[in-house]
C-alpha cells in the first residue's frame, strides 16, 4: 500500500482550491492507499469540521503550526515534514499549494529524504494577474522557487500536476520549462440545489461570486454595473463573497459614488444550498477575474443554467470552450456591460445559452477527476 503525504487544507467553506481538495480526497476514501493530510494551521484556509468528515481508515489528518518568521517557517516546516516522512514511511509527497515557504520546505524535505515530490498548481506561479497596462513582478522567493522547480524536475525528483490545461500558459509566462507534467481536466460541481428556473422566474439580473480581491476583478464590478444602470435604471444585482476589510470600504464608496446602493446587495459569504439558489435566481453572472487556473465558480453558475460573462484570461478561454461563457477582452468593462445587456434583453438568446450551460457543466464529475489524479501520480512514479 502506498503511503502519501499531502499538504493541503480540504474544506468546502473556503476557496476553490480548498473545495477541490475536499472533493478529490472524498473520492480517495475507499481507495487502496493511505493518505496523510498535513494542515499547517497558520494558513487559516478553512474549518476543522471538513477535514474531520473525510477521515477514514485510509485517510488521516495531521496538524502543525509553523513559525511566523518566513525563514524560521521554512526551517520548521522542513523539519516537521522530514519527521513525518520517516515516521510514517511516506513513499512520496504532494505539495497542494504554491505558497513559497511551503513549496520550498516540501522540496527540501523531499530532496533530503529522496522522495519524489508532486507539486499541484491551483494558482499561477507567483500569483501574477493578467492586468492590462501593468507589469507584474516575480518576487525573489518565487524566483528561487522557479530555479528549484527546474533543477529538481530535470533530476526526476519533481513532477507537476496542473489542475487544468491553462496552467501550462502560466508556467510559460514565468519561463518555467518542465518536462515531467500531467494536466487534469479541472473541477466539478457538487450541487445541493437542483430546481431549474426559467428566465421569467429569475429575480436577480446580475450576480458576481468570487473570493473577493482585486485580482478577482472586484473593483471592475461597480464600473460594469454603472454602465448597465445607465441603460437599465432598475437593475438588480448581488455581490457574493467574503469581503476583506481593506476592500469593503473602497467597494462601498464606489457603489455610493455611482448611485448603486439601491441596486446592489452585498451578501457576504454564502455556501451550500443558499449559494446555488442565488445562482439559480440570477440571469447572468459577471466574472471580471484577472487570475485563475480553472474558476470553479464559473462551473457552479453554469450548472444552474446561468450564463457567464468573463475576461478571456487563459483559465477561461482554454477551460470554458462553450458559448455559455462569453469571453471579453481583459479589462474591457464597457464591452462586458454591453454583453450583459445583450443577454438580459433577449430571452430567446438567454434560453439558448442557459441550456448550453447545463449541458457543458454535466461533462464534469469528481469521480473522473480523482481517477485522473491517481493516474497522474502512477505515471509520475514510473518516470
Amino acid at each position: 500500500m502506498l503511503n502519501i503525504l499531502l499538504i493541503a487544507w480540504p474544506c468546502i467553506h473556503y476557496g476553490g482550491a480548498e473545495r477541490w481538495w475536499y472533493y478529490i480526497l472524498h473520492e480517495f476514501r475507499d481507495k487502496p492507499i493511505r493518505v496523510y493530510v498535513l494542515i499547517p494551521t497558520s494558513w487559516s484556509l478553512g474549518c476543522f469540521a471538513c477535514p474531520k468528515k473525510i477521515q477514514s481508515s485510509s485517510l488521516r489528518v495531521l496538524y502543525i503550526r509553523p513559525r511566523k518568521n518566513s525563514l524560521l517557517k521554512v526551517i520548521s516546516l522542513t523539519s516537521s515534514l522530514i519527521n513525518i516522512i520517516k515516521k510514517q514511511s511516506i513513499d512520496f509527497v504532494i505539495t497542494g499549494y504554491q505558497t513559497p515557504s511551503l513549496a520550498l520546505a516540501s522540496l527540501i524535505a523531499s530532496a533530503m529524504t529522496r522522495r519524489k515530490n508532486f507539486v499541484v498548481f491551483h494558482v499561477p506561479l507567483g500569483w501574477l494577474p493578467y492586468y492590462r497596462n501593468e507589469e507584474s513582478k516575480i518576487s525573489i522567493l518565487n524566483k528561487l522557487l522557479i530555479a528549484a522547480y527546474s533543477l529538481l524536475n530535470t533530476h526526476r525528483l519533481l513532477y507537476f500536476l496542473m489542475v487544468s490545461p491553462s496552467v501550462a500558459y502560466d508556467l510559460e509566462r514565468v519561463n518555467l520549462k518542465v518536462s515531467r507534467v500531467c494536466s487534469l481536466k479541472g473541477a466539478a460541481v457538487e450541487k445541493v440545489y437542483d430546481a431549474y428556473r426559467t428566465f421569467d422566474r429569475r429575480d436577480i439580473d446580475i450576480i458576481y461570486l468570487a473570493s473577493i480581491s482585486r485580482h478577482k476583478g472586484v473593483y471592475d464590478v461597480p464600473l460594469i454595473l454603472n454602465y448597465v444602470k445607465n441603460r437599465v435604471p432598475n437593475i438588480r444585482a448581488v455581490i457574493i463573497g467574503k469581503v476583506p476589510e481593506h476592500i469593503s470600504e473602497h467597494l462601498r464608496d464606489m457603489l455610493r459614488s455611482y448611485g448603486l446602493e439601491d441596486n446592489v446587495k452585498l451578501l457576504g459569504y454564502v455556501d451550500g444550498y443558499e449559494k446555488f439558489e442565488l445562482l439559480a435566481r440570477s440571469k447572468v453572472m459577471i466574472y471580471p477575474s484577472y487570475m485563475d487556473t480553472f474558476a470553479i465558480v464559473v462551473l457552479e453558475a453554469l450548472s444552474t443554467g446561468t450564463p457567464v460573462i468573463a475576461y478571456a484570461i487563459p483559465a477561461i478561454a482554454i477551460n470554458y470552450r462553450t458559448n455559455a461563457v462569453i469571453k471579453i477582452r481583459i479589462g474591457d468593462v464597457a464591452s462586458m456591460a454591453e454583453k450583459v445587456m445583450d443577454v438580459l434583453s433577449n430571452e430567446q438568446y438567454w434560453t439558448k445559452l442557459s441550456k448550453e450551460a447545463i449541458n457543458f457543466s454535466s461533462t464534469y464529475n469528481w469521480k473522473e477527476n480523482a481517477k485522473s489524479f491517481l493516474m497522474c501520480i502512477v505515471n509520475g512514479l514510473r518516470k
